[in-house]
């Protein structure tokens, strides 16, 4: 359990471009849930997090509302190797998001960031290495 800290929500007044600070939710109880890193792909992940926000609808314990600040996602994203029994020790969180598409796009733009970083670390070794 946790307590929100409040909302930041971003608008333009008067032609200005202004961030606003929202504490009417601060103080309030957050539960956090935490998997087994489970899933291959953002499809895996978008699946589990809609049948996760229809429980705890049913069981009343929120409603969920991603649009309202009760419901946020923070996937946390690693890539595994072919091969690889054990996971990296290294894992990219992604901050509250919102909504399931988004929380989609940000799991493949980091899969795709990550896999590109990895080349690019395979191919100065091989480098460094080989000569």
């Amino acid at each position: 359990m946790e307590e929100d800290t409040g909302k930041l929500m971003h608008a333009t007044i008067d032609k200005q471009n202004v961030s606003l600070i929202d504490f009417n939710r601060s103080g309030v109880p957050l539960v956090e849930i935490v998997t087994e890193p489970d899933f291959r792909t953002e499809k895996d992940v978008t699946q589990y997090l809609h049948m996760l926000q229809q429980i705890v609808r049913y069981l009343g314990v929120s409603n969920a509302d991603m649009e309202k600040g009760n419901m946020r996602l923070e996937p946390n994203i690693s890539l595994q190797e072919e091969g690889q029994k054990d996971l990296p020790k290294y894992k990219v969180e992604v901050k509250n998001i919102n909504s399931f598409k988004f929380v989609e796009k940000a799991i493949v733009y980091e899969i795709n960031r990550q896999e590109k970083l990895l080349l690019e670390v395979k191919h100065l070794y091989k480098k460094l290495v080989l000569g």
